[in-house]
């Protein structure tokens, strides 16, 4: 008889009635490893999600050991939350959990992708593994390295992103954890950012709000993070970002206009206030144009005609105006006492920025024969 988990999924625990081969059976060392999180996902559904793309016919034979000495309860059992994980990620997929070790069972802590599943029948490879533990471990710092974007500014590359890794690292070892919350996680910050930039209308204010824009700039990568390691990437998702991040911005920027105000600063304060401006405008026009062509928001409409300048500059405009290398300028400026010439030059790059957004507007508009 078998067993079934809460979601539904049989885990058939009787003797198989067919010969099992390496190609097709998996052994987890332990019920430890099956049920351990990997980059967020438990090991066997990230396995049953490869097996499935691999063999979507097929039924997933899986041989689970037993460790007292890890507090294993009973062999073979996948914990409800596992369970869950299957059904979402491999829908349908039936999994066998076999009461012996098929011979030739191939190490599940390998967590073989979809290609190689699907070559073992005709390769006949076969894979060692000497520690599982350590091989899971590997396994959820390569999936989270992977989730780098190929987009990433100069700041990010070198800065940010290897922050939030750190952190979508740390975060993924809990259960339960979703890219909603990391992105509820930078609206927070956002939120303290425009409170410290109101609250304490001074150069110390201005910096505690440059270091916290700077810290929502870094925070912004999380929740794509988890979502891409985690299999939740969705347009609601990427959507909400969006507005988070175009709210974050401008947030700033009025902020500082404010606070430079309440400080007697007008002429600075209207700099500020103007490149809000230009910035509402840029991202309203490339948002509204993203839902209307592919209903998600996103502000990456300019970026194909930055690129197309010549001679490398499109590259360099693209680092020097990107949101990673602005939110550190600002910092590392109010933390020097230099934002206002910080803010002077953010102005023109604004403009020429709101230009690259009304040329790739038209260039999309324009009629093609």
């Amino acid at each position: 008889m078998g067993t079934i988990c809460p979601q539904g999924i049989r885990l058939n625990s009787a003797r198989l009635r067919y010969p099992v081969t390496q190609s097709c059976a998996f052994h987890f060392a332990s019920t430890g490893t099956a049920n351990r999180l990997v980059a967020g996902v438990p090991a066997a559904a990230r396995l049953a999600r490869a097996y499935a793309i691999a063999c979507p016919d097929a039924p997933l034979v899986l041989a689970i050991g037993w460790d007292r000495r890890k507090g294993d309860s009973e062999a073979g059992a996948l914990t409800a939350r596992t369970c869950a994980e299957v059904a979402r990620l491999a829908p349908g997929l039936q999994v066998i959990v076999a009461d012996h070790l098929p011979e030739g069972a191939i190490p599940a802590e390998t967590l073989p992708d979809p290609v190689m599943i699907a070559a073992l029948p005709t390769t006949g490879a076969v894979l060692r593994l000497t520690d599982p533990e350590a091989a899971l471990e590997a396994a959820s710092r390569a999936i989270i390295r992977a989730t780098a974007k190929p987009g990433d500014g100069l700041i990010s590359r070198h800065i940010n992103r290897p922050v939030s890794q750190a952190i979508s690292a740390q975060l993924l070892r809990i259960g339960g954890v979703r890219p909603g919350h990391a992105t509820a996680l930078t609206a927070l910050t956002a939120l303290a950012m425009v409170f410290c930039l109101l609250a304490f209308p001074t150069p110390a204010g201005l910096a505690a709000g440059a270091v916290l824009f700077q810290l929502a700039s870094v925070l912004d990568g999380v929740d794509g993070e988890i979502a891409r390691a985690t299999y939740r990437t969705s347009r609601l998702g990427a959507s909400l970002d969006s507005l988070i991040d175009a709210f974050t911005n401008c947030g700033f920027l009025a902020g500082a206009g404010a606070s430079f105000t309440m400080q007697g600063e007008l002429r600075i304060a209207t700099i500020c206030w103007a490149a809000a401006v230009l910035q509402v405008a840029g991202l309203t026009i490339l948002g509204k144009r993203a839902w209307l062509l592919e209903r998600v928001v996103h502000f990456d409409g300019a970026k194909p005609v930055v690129a197309s300048v010549p001679g490398g500059v499109g590259g360099l405009i693209k680092d020097l105006t990107s949101r990673d290398f602005y939110c550190f300028a600002f910092m590392l400026a109010s933390l020097c006492g230099l934002l206002p010439y910080a803010m002077i030059v953010f102005l023109v790059g604004s403009a020429v920025w709101l230009a690259f957004v009304i040329a790739a507007v038209a260039r999309r508009s324009a009629p093609t024969c």
